[in-house]
């Protein structure tokens, strides 16, 4: 199973996210900011506009840490889990903890693409960072090789990967 997906960050409000097909005509879902001190997002699914993710940043000296929620279709309640960098002298590494499953979301330095990876280092997903679009608004390609995890961990995981970029490029 392999998905690739289209994200384009909107021009207008920082973090805010469009989620469609590989042809771009078809939204799935959109992740909105929330005015707030700490980064603060909602997936929204489409066509239904059904909230199905969140995130909330939390303070942490030196690191990026957020409280994520995912939306369980079948029992209709939302699991939590958290995003919590790593401190990296090279690359970046975040881990993932949700639903009692942990996963790594790393990128090596002077790559564009991310990796999300299990405990045993299989690839469950990747995005990658349209180098041509560096200096304009962001386009990422996103590629989902698994189905063990629900897809919005990966949404979310890109929105702190392009968060966390772009503040330590204007800090």
């Amino acid at each position: 199973m392999s998905a690739v997906i289209k994200l384009n960050r909107s021009r207008f409000k920082a973090g805010e996210f469009s989620i469609r097909d590989p042809t771009g005509k078809h939204l799935y879902y959109r992740i909105e900011s929330n005015y707030a001190v700490l980064h603060s997002l909602k997936l929204i699914a489409y066509p239904s506009k059904q909230e199905v993710g969140q995130l909330k940043a939390v303070i942490k000296p030196l690191v990026y840490k957020a409280e994520i929620s995912i939306l369980d279709p079948e029992r209709n309640q939302f699991v939590n889990g958290l995003i919590e960098q790593n401190l990296q002298l090279f690359g970046s590494l975040f881990n993932i903890d949700w639903n009692g499953n942990h996963l790594k979301m790393e990128t090596d330095v002077g790559s564009f693409t991310t990796k999300f990876l299990d405990e045993k280092g299989e690839l469950l997903a990747q995005f990658r960072l349209q180098p041509s679009s560096i200096f304009w608004t962001k386009k990422y390609d996103m590629q989902i090789f698994s189905t063990k995890y629900p897809e919005q961990i990966y949404f979310l995981g890109l929105a702190v990967r392009d968060h966390n970029g772009s503040q330590n490029r204007s800090g």
